[in-house]
């Protein structure tokens, strides 16, 4: 018989005494035969057999309960063993040897690249839209392996050509200024046309739901008249006269669903009135303008905003009621004795809306004049005119000056004279076939558009070399998702950016203009899962506010707020964890029970706040954290922690069996979420990873699924929150702060996780084993200063492996 101390060490071992018999090549169990695994080798197969075998082991599944059974030590041991065997194949099997390798714009950054390439405002235009989703590789959507072609996409490639030229340089492109005075004949969606014939005679425009309803109401006040939007892209004046109406509503917030202590906000977004559904959610619309609104008098309000041809203004309530349709019934089912006599009595959704909305007292805004003007100084060349054709008309003497040029830009490096030829050729090809000058040059921009030199990022020859255009190319997505612009294209052809003192200083530029806030979004999105964000929204019936005041987008806004403060000040990146601030609007104020900080009248604007209580302060009390690490309905400690675990130690547990069950609180009994792991982890082979797991997302309870804090899980039954912990080797904790000083304790962890996040988006490939050093040797030259962010995205630019 085999030692235990053999059968721990060697897993093969193990098998032999406890598995193959059931499972050997001649009569498999289950089909499942184990005789012939060669743990040395790393092919899928394997590894989909060695994770069978650990979840079986796990689960207590195997060996059967009539076969000899492995002690508890034995199977721990073998458990972790196989763990660790199927952790190093995996990272075989996706490794790049160290090296990135060719790889395709990613949807973000193709959409920044045309806007930049264009000169286009990409505000209300995607072409992208279409496009199948960008495989993620351990949530980044920028590792080259992943980024695969397909016929499909190729297509989409070819459309969005055309699309994108034809957006840039329009057959007629209208240059008048106009303007369109709209008072009267305002009609609303089917749903409110009987009430405001009924009430208004259809003179005014009324506002009732924010814009985040699933079925909205009165969402999105449209002005009916204007059924082909603008004529031409540009800037447009919108006045609007206006008025907040019954922020006085004798109603309670339950009823309605909207704070009545907030002023109330208009806002402006655009509509495709192609689509021809003005009055519901479109798939792009950015808000452009938002201002509050008086309670008194009607007042004028002017918007200065772009518009996309073929787009008009959509008026929203932006901190509106939360489902007005629902509010009909609550209203007279809670309030039918505040209502006037005679409305008292209306039967059925109909009839009460129509009562409630001609004599009640229902919150919403009142629009009773729109004027829009525009274009507005567009008289001369556009952006796209002045990068395309030099002017604001077409030369054809200059074509193939212009071809050269644009193709230049497109690669993101110097045109080969061979590859200017066959333009040239694709161009002449278009002239012989009949079609005009112009036409035959839109035709040979789109054919660049589709050429594997635009949507492919330079590749690095053999001797491992990377060029100066390389690199300006591999810097300028790292920091600002896009194409190099015009200074950092003339470096590179002056060769310059093999200096490390000129690479420093482009990498502070870049990271010092606006255009490094599309590298903070993206960055955090990745690193963060916040592109995970409302991939589970929350109930909507508990926690309304979050869509009344749209805190998704607004807890976004946060954390690349606080990011983009950290890089401007170039302070330490464990403030990333210990700050004591952070940058909020009203909103989110309110959430965090810190309003008194954010005015009223600056309720949009985001501020620096500073938490006088510890339990809130660095990613670990951002609401844009604490919610994409929830279910929506309620949260776990195991998600929380295993969410900790990755994106801020870097230290990802194994998947847990298919076969477990989840568990959830049971929040309705006496029975809490921590007795009901503890059980769980009365199992030992389970409490192996729960013991690194729960201590970290316990800390965390004392926050709901959105970020809120509380005390209890049900606040009636006043089932009370232990947030306290102990890591393995680690002392007692209780709490967020007493998380944070632990966190502190493991800091190496920590900027070791960021460090390699970082690369991995300036890359474009998973940082591996075999980049150790390279990772420590970033970080020991900015230990003794705390690792400063900004000084840490320098050091990673100028270190060898972004050189590579």
């Amino acid at each position: 018989m085999l030692a235990t101390s053999s059968i721990a060490e060697a897993p093969s071992a193990f098998l032999d005494r406890y598995c193959i018999e059931c499972h050997a090549s001649d009569d498999p169990s289950g089909e499942r035969e184990f005789e012939s695994l060669d743990l040395s080798q790393s092919h899928l197969d394997n590894q989909v057999a060695i994770q069978e075998i650990i979840d079986a082991l796990t689960l207590r599944s195997m060996p059967p309960e009539d076969a000899e059974q492995p002690t508890t030590q034995e199977r721990i041991h073998a458990i972790g063993d196989l763990t660790r065997r199927l952790s190093t194949m995996r990272q075989q099997t996706s490794s790049t040897g160290g090296k990135t390798v060719l790889r395709r714009l990613s949807n973000r950054e193709y959409r920044r690249t045309i806007g930049d390439l264009l000169g286009l405002d990409m505000t209300m235009f995607d072409p992208t839209i279409e496009f199948p989703g960008d495989n993620l590789a351990g949530h980044f959507d920028n590792v080259g392996d992943t980024l695969v072609m397909s016929e499909h996409l190729l297509q989409r490639y070819l459309d969005a050509g055309d699309r994108c030229v034809e957006k840039a340089l329009p057959d007629n492109r209208t240059s008048m200024e106009q303007t369109w005075t709209f008072r009267d004949d305002f009609f609303q969606q089917a749903e409110l046309k009987a009430a405001h014939l009924r009430a208004f005679r259809n003179r005014c425009i009324c506002l009732y739901d924010h814009p985040f309803n699933d079925k909205p109401e009165g969402a999105y006040g449209h002005v009916s008249n204007f059924r082909n939007g603008v004529p031409a892209d540009g800037i447009y004046e919108v006045r609007v006269l206006a008025k907040a109406m019954n922020r006085d509503s004798p109603y309670g917030s339950r009823a309605v669903q909207i704070d009545l202590s907030e002023p109330f906000r208009m806002g402006v977004r655009p509509g495709d009135t192609r689509i021809g559904d003005m009055v519901h959610t479109q798939p792009v619309q950015p808000i452009l303008g938002e201002t509050v609104l008086s309670d008194d008098q009607f007042q004028w309000h002017t918007f200065r905003v772009p518009l996309d041809r073929g787009f008009a203004p959509r008026f929203t309530f932006e901190n509106g009621s939360h489902d007005f349709r629902g509010s009909i019934g609550r209203v007279y089912r809670l309030h039918r004795d505040l209502l006037p006599e005679r409305a008292r009595n209306a039967k059925g959704i109909f009839a009460q809306r129509i009562d409630l909305i001609t004599h009640g007292e229902i919150p919403h805004i009142r629009i009773d004049e729109v004027e829009v003007r525009g274009p507005l100084g567009a008289d001369g060349p556009t952006q796209s005119e002045r990068l395309l054709l030099g002017g604001s008309t077409f030369d054809e003497s200059r074509a193939i000056e212009l071809i050269g040029r644009f193709a230049t830009r497109a690669f993101r490096r110097p045109i080969a004279n061979g590859e200017l030829a066959r333009l040239s050729n694709f161009y002449r090809s278009r002239l012989d076939d009949g079609n005009r000058a112009y036409d035959a040059y839109k035709d040979t921009l789109k054919a660049v558009l589709c050429s594997p030199h635009f949507l492919y990022l330079q590749n690095i020859d053999e001797t491992d070399e990377i060029s100066n255009h390389a690199v300006a190319e591999r810097l300028s997505y790292f920091l600002t998702s896009s194409m190099p612009d015009e200074r950092l294209r003339s470096l590179a052809d002056q060769g310059q950016l093999s200096d490390d003192k000129t690479l420093r200083s482009e990498a502070a530029r870049l990271i010092a203009s606006p255009r490094s806030d599309a590298f903070v979004a993206d960055f955090l999105d990745s690193w963060l899962s916040l592109r995970s964000l409302g991939n589970m929204p929350p109930d909507p019936k508990e926690f309304w506010f979050f869509y009344a005041a749209n805190l998704q987008h607004d807890m976004k806004v946060e954390t690349r707020t606080f990011v983009r403060d950290l890089i401007d000040r170039n302070a330490s990146a464990l403030d990333l964890v210990d700050a004591d601030y952070s940058f909020l609007n009203r909103d989110l104020a309110k959430l965090y029970g810190v309003e008194n900080q954010v005015p009223v009248d600056e309720a949009g604007e985001f501020r620096r706040v500073r938490f006088a209580d510890k339990t809130r302060g660095g990613l670990l009390g951002h609401a844009s954290i604490l919610t994409v690490s929830a279910n929506g309905i309620e949260t776990s400690p195991v998600i929380r922690g295993v969410w900790l675990l990755e994106n801020i130690l870097g230290t990802p547990t194994p998947p847990p069996p298919d076969d477990v069950p989840a568990i959830d609180p049971d929040t309705r009994g006496a029975q809490t979420i921590r007795d009901q792991l503890n059980k769980h982890r009365s199992d030992e082979t389970c409490n192996q990873c729960h013991r690194k797991i729960d201590p970290l997302g316990f800390a965390l309870e004392v926050f709901d699924p959105i970020g809120q804090h509380r005390l209890y899980y049900d606040a009636k039954r006043r089932i009370p929150i232990d947030a306290s912990g102990q890591l393995p080797g680690g002392g007692p904790f209780v709490g967020p702060d007493g998380l944070r000083n632990e966190l502190l304790q493991q800091k190496t962890f920590f900027v070791r996780t960021l460090t390699e996040a970082l690369l991995t988006q300036a890359l474009g490939r998973r940082i591996e084993p075999i980049d150790r050093a390279a990772v420590d040797k970033i970080l020991n030259g900015l230990a003794k200063d705390n690792y400063p962010m900004a000084d840490l995205i320098e050091s990673i630019v100028v270190s060898d492996l972004f050189r590579r």
